[in-house]
């Protein structure tokens, strides 16, 4: 039941100012509004800009929310962009200092056939994975040569399933 059919004013306390609006906004939207001297004690700067018009107030509140959305998938979407941004921007101008300078320096030394030498450690593991290779390929035919008749296993004997019927 309604307790507060016939009363003319409720008090109602909260912690922060955004709970204020959030119950002011609750009321505009279920039909409840302010007088016109209430609103002007509160909002005594505001007075001339106040509408009465509830049709207005709602369209004014549909709005706000609307645009409040709007920001909030603008910001979403600047959050997760940004970093995307920064790295192509990094990535770039890594690519362009390799291209300019570094290739320019590499290009300019004299013995360009020194840049292109195998390191002793390189050449070492190279040979290391050739005899790998070698043994392994050496291994597979071991086992390749091997009959596949040696390790099979007789038939078993048919079932007798006469006594089945």
């Amino acid at each position: 039941r309604n307790v507060y059919k016939d009363l003319r004013q409720i008090e109602l306390a909260c912690d922060s100012q955004e709970d204020v609006d959030s119950w002011k906004a609750s009321f505009l939207r279920a039909g409840v509004y302010p007088e016109k001297d209430q609103t002007e004690s509160e909002e005594g700067a505001q007075e001339n800009t106040f509408s009465m018009d509830p049709q207005l107030e709602r369209q004014v509140e549909t709005i706000r929310n609307l645009v409040d959305s709007y920001v909030g998938i603008i910001n979403k979407s600047i959050r997760d962009l940004m970093p995307k941004t920064i790295m192509h921007l990094m990535i770039n101008n890594t690519k362009d200092f390799i291209h300019s300078e570094l290739l320019a320096f590499l290009y300019s030394s004299s013995d360009q056939s020194s840049l292109m030498e195998e390191s002793a450690e390189q050449a070492q593991r190279r040979e290391e994975m050739l005899r790998m290779y070698h043994a392994l390929r050496e291994a597979l035919a071991i086992i390749g040569d091997i009959s596949t008749s040696t390790v099979s296993t007789p038939v078993p004997p048919p079932v007798d399933d006469t006594w089945l019927q």
